[in-house]
């Protein structure tokens, strides 16, 4: 089982909507505090994250970034620390070429929800739903 203690420390690319905050910290206004990072909308090839952050995206400009995983946010995103603006050329560029890594973060998202299965509880999907699921996601 990929565990977050795997992908923590991974440099890959993502994208959100909206440029990164000063702080690097995105702020969490479900819980009003600060996310441990950078929340990400969207890293390497996984699935991109539907919440409260992205639900009003179409009318916010998507940033492309490169940093290293440090956690997950209030909406189980991926956060980056360290964080540097890219081009969207460099970000299509980088994310062919970071594969392992993508894969490494599908498999920790995706191997989670197989747990909470194993663990009885029921999320609305079956074990091939998330297996056939993760493999969309998979390069």
């Amino acid at each position: 089982m990929t565990t977050l203690n795997d992908i923590n420390g991974l440099t890959i690319v993502g994208f959100r909507f909206g440029e990164a905050p000063k702080s690097g910290r995105s702020w969490n206004y479900m819980t009003n505090t600060a996310e441990c990072g950078v929340s990400m909308a969207q890293v390497g090839y996984d699935k991109e994250i539907c919440s409260f952050a992205t639900s009003e995206a179409s009318k916010r400009k998507k940033y492309y970034y490169i940093g290293e995983i440090c956690g997950t946010g209030g909406d189980d995103e991926i956060c980056l620390k360290n964080v540097v603006r890219i081009t969207y050329r460099e970000y299509c560029q980088k994310r062919k070429e970071m594969i392992e890594k993508s894969n490494a973060v599908v498999n920790y998202r995706y191997d989670r929800k197989l747990n909470l299965i194993e663990r009885g509880f029921n999320i609305g999907s079956t074990a091939d739903d998330i297996e056939n699921e993760r493999n969309k996601y998979l390069r």
